[in-house]
């Protein structure tokens, strides 16, 4: 399994700020032996349906930029790239250029857009799911094109190009992998069809936010069957079976001293959340216990549902040190 850390700078808490906590947070990643370093795309965050307005977020293509600049060895990727923010020309161009500058190590991870506060702030048009699943499926179609032929005419619904072209290519042949991120089921067939790479979140679609009662029906149990539809569509498409790797983030990381902690806090949630301490401690985007204990769980996780590629939120870069030095080292 390799590991991965969000990054963001309002988030973890530390004595440098903007910019410069980002970096920090990237570099340290990187000297403590991370994979990949994964950058949120937002204009505001949003929680539950609040905006978190009196946090600071940054421009994707900047701090990848940035990070490519003072990075050497972690890969680098966008977690993930919302296509309906940016013509898919740009995006194609943005990302193209940010693997020459760091030296081909990016991860397009891409997405249809989900925080309906967030497009209403900005007065950004938010259709429903199905169309703008169309988009990210034009909008994929044009950027791999571009990255891999000379010249590009496209039309379709949404998008049009007319003997388009994009240099630099990237140094990756056929451009960079693509993480395609969500866990509904147009999200699960697609990804089957042409990602690299499924990072299943809890379902959003036309809700355009994250809901308790998702979070709750995104559980370990549910993880089988949309795997399976992965794979159905995998095979479907003429693909060899595990092409397409499965990954997810934890949001809910929760270090305890001692199996006794463990379960009460298990317990703590469960009370909130609703299900039973076994599923509590189970839920794909929750890691919780003692170092011990979340060797064995996520061990369980690539052994049962083939967890590839695990992204972290940490709130502390001693959160970041200690999980590196006791978990990933130890594992």
């Amino acid at each position: 399994m390799q590991f991965g850390v969000g990054i963001a700078g309002g988030q973890v808490r530390h004595d440098r700020k903007g910019i410069d906590a980002i970096v920090e947070q990237a570099v340290l990643a990187e000297a403590l032996g991370y994979d990949a370093a994964f950058v949120p795309d937002h204009y505001v965050f949003e929680a539950l349906g609040r905006l978190q307005t009196e946090t600071p977020t940054y421009e994707l293509f900047f701090v990848l930029a940035t990070l490519a600049q003072r990075t050497t060895r972690i890969r680098l990727g966008s977690h993930v790239a919302c296509l309906l923010f940016r013509h898919p020309a740009m995006h194609a161009r943005l990302f193209a250029q940010l693997d020459e500058a760091s030296g081909g190590r990016v991860i397009g991870g891409v997405g249809a857009g989900w925080t309906r506060a967030e497009f209403a702030m900005m007065g950004i048009p938010f259709p429903p799911a199905s169309e703008r699943l169309g988009m990210l499926d034009e909008a994929v179609t044009i950027m791999r094109r571009l990255w891999r032929e000379e010249r590009v005419t496209f039309a379709g619904t949404h998008y049009r190009l007319t003997d388009a072209v994009c240099l630099p290519r990237p140094v990756q042949t056929g451009g960079p992998p693509l993480m395609l991120g969500g866990s509904g089921s147009g999200i699960l067939r697609r990804a089957g069809e042409w990602a690299d790479v499924i990072h299943m979140v809890p379902r959003l679609g036309d809700a355009g936010t994250t809901t308790v009662a998702e979070i709750n029906r995104f559980s370990d149990a549910a993880l089988p069957e949309k795997l399976a539809r992965v794979r159905a569509a995998e095979a479907a498409a003429g693909r060899p079976p595990g092409s397409v790797r499965f990954a997810t983030t934890i949001f809910n990381y929760v270090p305890t001293a001692s199996a006794a902690e463990t379960r009460a806090t298990a317990e703590g949630f469960a009370g909130i959340f609703g299900g039973t301490v076994e599923e509590i401690l189970r839920h794909p985007v929750s890691l919780i216990g003692t170092p011990e204990e979340m060797r064995e769980e996520l061990a369980r996780r690539e052994r049962t549902h083939g967890l590839s590629l695990l992204v972290m939120s940490f709130t502390t870069l001693e959160q970041m040190r200690t999980f590196a030095e006791q978990v990933i080292a130890r594992g």
